[in-house]
């Protein structure tokens, strides 16, 4: 369902629907939308990698919530606590249903850099790449034996750095060999698919705004 949707469409009402959220002063309005964001994760099947998301940000959570108490009390806590949940959520969702290639190429097809477009592109696919190659070079060091916590880190933080610096490395160049086939930096490159936002992306955007003027209102 989300795939006919025009990713330019979905970029701005994920844009809108940040916008709300952060200007949202509500709390029964935020906890209804952390919760409904919550639901529709957990319908299209990213409600588990939310989770994950959430597990890992729990520390950040709960100190942003402190410092917001801290100045402005228990409710400020709360709808801190609310509020970056539903940004979080509305991350997932975006970046679950909007593949980085397709955003890459409807931004093309609208006039937009092709070097912007890349690093754009490039961050949103590379780096939970790097963060995936730094995780299995770990696990493999860790099940030869291989210590990395506490004063471990110092002594044996080469074996670490080292694997993943050339698979980095290795990585790279592959990456501007596929850059170089594919024709990067001409002048006249054509996408896999034609965009052009349709009236369902009028409508997309029409009810991110509507649900803006709800939720801020």
């Amino acid at each position: 369902m989300a795939s006919r949707f025009d990713p330019r469409a979905k970029a701005l009402s994920y844009l809108i629907g940040s916008a709300a959220i952060i200007l949202s002063t509500d709390l029964i309005r935020l906890a209804f939308l952390s919760g409904g964001l919550a639901l529709l994760l957990i319908g299209i099947g990213l409600g588990r990698r939310w989770l994950q998301v959430m597990k890992a940000l729990t520390p950040t959570l709960m100190l942003f919530a402190l410092v917001a108490g801290w100045s402005g009390g228990f409710d400020a806590a709360i709808g801190a606590a609310l509020r970056l949940t539903a940004l979080v959520g509305a991350g997932v969702l975006f970046f679950g249903v909007t593949p980085p290639e397709e955003l890459g190429d409807a931004l093309l097809a609208s006039g937009v850099p092709s070097q912007i477009a890349f690093l754009l592109e490039g961050a949103l696919r590379f780096t939970p790449m790097m963060g995936t190659l730094a995780r299995e070079v770990y696990e493999a060091q860790a099940s030869r034996g291989i210590r990395f916590d506490g004063r471990h880190l110092l002594r044996n933080g080469p074996l670490l750095l080292t694997p993943l610096l050339l698979s980095v490395m290795r990585f790279a160049d592959d990456l501007a060999e596929g850059l170089e086939t594919r024709g990067f930096g001409s002048p006249q490159r054509t996408p896999l698919r034609d965009y052009r936002l349709g009236w369902r992306d009028g409508a997309l955007i029409g009810v991110a705004l509507l649900l803006t003027i709800l939720i801020v209102w």
